[in-house]
C-alpha cells in the first residue's frame, strides 16, 4: 500500500511542477534569469511549494503513525506475555527446586535409603529397607504431585524401585520403568543426569529426569512429563492458531501439539538465535504468517517457555485504522489537488492581471483599468485600484515624504531643547564659588557641569540605556547640591537588569528638573528631597516603572487636576513644556502612547509616575 502511495505523490508533484513552468513563463513575459527567479518568487509557485510541505509531511506522518503504533502494540502484547511467561516459569522452576530439595533431603538422612546397598540381598533388613523406601515414594507422590513418577536405585544390587502416580496407566508405568532400567545401568547416564534436570525423550514425549547419589551406592530420583507442565498454559487464550510450547536450549519443541502442519513449520526457524536474544523482549517470526515470539528461560533447566501469536491477531483492531489513514493520505491529495485548481482560476489569474496592470502603471500608462466580477472581493479590489489610478493622476508622492522629513526634524528639534536658566545659575555658582576660592567645590561643580553638558548636546542619538540617563540626573542634582548643601539631598534606585533598557534622551531628568522648579523651596526644619526609582511592572512583563518623588510644596489642586486630564498633553503649550516633550517623544520613540501620572504625595510634595515599554541594548 506504501508504495503506491507514494508514486502517486510523486506524480502529481511532477505535473504540478510542469504546470508552475508553463505559468511562470506566462506571466513574466522575460527573458534569461529574471524568468527563472519570476518562477520561483511567484505566488503559484509558493502555493505549490506550500501544497508540498503540507501534503508529504501529513503521509509521511500517517505512515509513520501507522508503523509506531504497530510497534507499540508489539511492545505491550510482549511485556504483557513476558510477564505471564516469567510467572509460569517462576511456578515451574519452584515445583522443580521443591523437588530438587526432596531428593536431596531424602538422600542425605532417609535411612532405608541409604541402606538400600548396605546390606546383603538375602538379609531381612535390605527387603524391609525397600518396603519402607517404596512406602516413603508413595506417600511423598501425595505430596509431589507434579512428579509422575519417584524412583530409587541400587547400583550395588542393580534393584529399582519405582512408585508412580495413581493416575498413570500400567503400560505407561511399565515404559518409564524399562527406561529408568537402561538408564541406571549406564554409569555414565547416572552421572548426567546428577548435574541438573535433563531432558528424556520416551514414547513420543519428553520429560524432565533429576537423580541424587546418597554416596553409599544407592540414588533417589524424580521422572517429570513436560505435557504435565503444560497443562494451566494450554488454558491461556492466545488467539486463533496461537501455541504455548516448551522448547529445549537446540530448539526442539518439547510438549505435545496437535496442529501437524504447524509443527513442521516451525523446523524452518532457526530457534537457536532466536533463543540467545533474550535480551529482546520479543522477536517477529515468520513461517506462513507472521508470528510474535516471546521466550522465558528456566533457572533449573535447560529449557525455555515461550509463546507465539500471529500477528493479524493482534493487529485486528488496528489493521481497519491503518487502512483509514491510507485512505485519508490519497482523500487529502485529491481534495489539494480540487482546492489548487479553484485558486488557479479564481485568485492566480485574477492577480497576474492585477500584477500586470500595476507594472503598466509603473510605467507610466495610467489608462489601465482592472475588472473581475466571478469573486465580490476582486471586485471591491478592482474598484479600488481604479480609483487609485484616478488619484495618482491628481496626488504626488512628494506630500508623503515631507511629512517624514517634518517628524524627523520635530524629534530632533525636541530632544536638543535646553533650559537657559540652568546654564546661567550654573555659571554665577562657579563664580561665588571662585571668590570664595573653595577649589575642591569648583572642582566638583566643574566635573559635574562638564558631565551635564557633554550629555545635552549629544543630540545625535536617538536613544541611550537608563543607567546612562540616571548617570546625567545625578550629575544635575549634583550640581543644584552646590548650591543648596544644606537643603538638598536625592536617592536614585534602579533594579540591576533595567540599565541596559534603552530609552529617548532626556526623558527623567525633565521630571526631576520639575520637581526641583516648582517643589523645591528652603525649609530650615527638613531638606528637600528627591527619590528617584526604577523598577519593572508589577502588572506587565513589557513594560517598566519609573517615579519621581519629592517632599516639597506640591502641586496646587487646579494645577494637578489639569494635568491629570488626557487632554493637556493633546495641544503644545509654554507651560509645564518638560512634561508635554517627555510625552511627544516617548510617542514617536515607541510608535505608541505611553502613560504618565501625576499625583500628590504625603504628607507634602507630588509623585510622577513614567510607564514605558521594554526595549534592551541590543534592540
Amino acid at each position: 500500500m506504501r508504495i503506491p502511495l507514494l508514486n502517486l505523490i510523486y506524480q502529481i508533484m511532477m505535473s504540478l511542477k510542469r504546470r508552475n513552468q508553463v505559468a511562470g513563463v506566462e506571466l513574466t513575459g522575460s527573458k534569461g534569469g529574471s524568468e527563472t527567479l519570476m518562477k520561483r518568487s511567484t505566488l503559484r509557485s509558493q502555493l505549490i511549494l506550500g501544497f508540498a510541505l503540507v501534503t508529504v509531511p501529513l503521509v509521511i506522518l500517517l505512515i509513520w503513525n501507522n508503523m509506531y503504533a504497530t510497534k507499540v502494540v508489539h511492545s505491550q502484547v510482549a511485556q504483557s506475555n513476558k510477564n505471564m511467561l516469567t510467572m509460569y516459569m517462576n511456578q515451574i522452576d519452584q515445583v522443580l527446586e521443591e523437588l530438587d530439595k526432596y531428593l536431596y533431603r531424602t538422600a542425605n538422612q532417609d535411612n532405608d535409603l541409604i541402606s538400600l546397598s548396605a546390606f546383603d540381598k538375602d538379609n531381612p533388613e535390605s527387603y524391609y529397607a525397600k518396603i519402607r523406601t517404596l512406602n516413603a515414594m508413595y506417600l511423598n507422590t501425595n505430596y509431589y504431585k507434579d512428579a509422575d513418577v519417584l524412583f530409587a536405585y541400587s547400583s550395588k544390587y542393580n534393584d529399582l524401585l519405582v512408585a508412580p502416580q495413581p493416575y498413570m496407566n500400567n503400560e505407561r508405568k511399565e515404559s518409564i520403568k524399562t527406561r529408568l532400567d537402561k538408564l541406571m545401568l549406564d554409569s555414565e547416564s547416572r552421572s548426567t543426569l546428577q548435574r541438573s534436570w535433563q531432558l528424556i525423550y520416551q514414547d513420543n514425549q519428553y520429560s524432565l529426569v533429576r537423580l541424587v547419589d546418597t554416596g553409599y551406592e544407592s540414588y533417589i530420583g524424580a521422572w517429570v512429563d513436560i505435557n504435565r507442565l503444560m497443562i494451566p498454559l494450554n488454558l491461556l487464550h492466545l488467539g486463533e492458531r496461537g501455541q504455548a510450547l516448551f522448547l529445549s536450549k537446540e530448539g526442539t519443541v518439547l510438549n505435545a501439539l496437535r496442529d501437524v502442519e504447524f509443527k513442521k513449520s516451525l523446523q524452518s526457524i532457526d530457534w537457536k538465535m532466536d533463543l540467545t536474544e533474550e535480551d529482546q523482549p520479543f522477536q517477529i517470526v515468520r513461517l506462513a504468517e507472521k508470528y510474535l515470539l516471546v521466550v522465558q528461560p528456566s533457572h533449573n533447566a535447560d529449557i525455555y517457555l515461550s509463546v507465539m501469536i500471529p500477528e493479524r491477531n493482534l493487529l485486528e483492531g488496528l489493521t481497519f485504522f491503518q487502512r483509514i489513514n491510507y485512505y485519508v493520505s490519497v482523500l487529502a491529495l485529491v481534495i489539494l489537488s480540487i482546492y489548487l485548481f479553484f485558486l488557479e482560476n479564481f485568485i492566480l489569474k485574477p492577480i497576474a492581471r492585477l500584477i500586470k496592470g500595476m507594472r503598466r502603471i509603473y510605467s507610466g500608462d495610467l489608462s489601465v483599468r482592472f475588472k473581475d466580477d466571478r469573486l465580490m472581493e476582486f471586485k471591491v479590489i478592482g474598484e479600488t485600484f481604479n480609483n487609485m489610478v484616478t488619484q495618482i493622476e491628481v496626488l504626488k508622492i512628494d506630500i508623503y515624504e515631507e511629512q517624514i522629513r517634518t517628524k524627523k526634524a520635530e524629534l530632533k528639534h525636541l530632544q536638543a531643547q535646553i533650559h537657559p536658566h540652568f546654564f546661567m545659575n550654573s555659571l554665577n555658582i562657579v563664580y561665588n564659588l571662585a571668590q570664595t576660592k573653595n577649589f575642591e567645590l569648583i572642582q566638583q561643580m566643574a566635573i559635574n557641569l562638564v558631565k551635564y553638558f557633554r550629555f545635552a548636546i549629544r543630540t545625535h542619538l536617538s536613544s541611550i540605556t537608563l543607567l546612562e540617563e540616571l548617570d546625567h540626573i545625578r550629575s544635575y542634582l549634583a550640581v543644584q547640591q552646590v548650591r543648596f548643601p544644606e537643603h538638598l539631598s536625592f536617592h536614585i534606585d534602579i533594579a540591576p537588569e533595567l540599565q541596559s533598557y534603552r530609552i529617548p534622551p532626556s526623558t527623567i531628568q525633565p521630571l526631576v528638573e520639575n520637581a526641583m522648579i516648582h517643589g523645591f523651596s528652603i525649609n530650615q526644619f527638613q531638606s528637600f528631597q528627591i527619590s528617584i526609582e526604577v523598577r519593572s511592572d508589577p502588572d506587565s512583563e513589557s513594560h517598566i516603572v519609573v517615579q519621581v518623588r519629592d517632599n516639597g510644596k506640591g502641586i496646587p489642586d487646579e494645577k494637578l487636576r489639569q494635568l491629570q486630564s488626557h487632554s493637556y498633553f493633546e495641544e503644545e503649550g509654554n507651560e509645564h513644556i518638560g512634561l508635554w516633550n517627555v510625552m511627544r517623544r516617548c510617542k514617536l520613540y515607541y510608535k505608541s502612547n505611553v502613560d504618565i501620572v501625576l499625583e500628590r504625595a504625603e504628607p507634602s510634595g507630588s509623585i510622577v509616575t513614567l510607564r514605558l515599554p521594554r526595549q534592551r541594548s541590543d534592540e
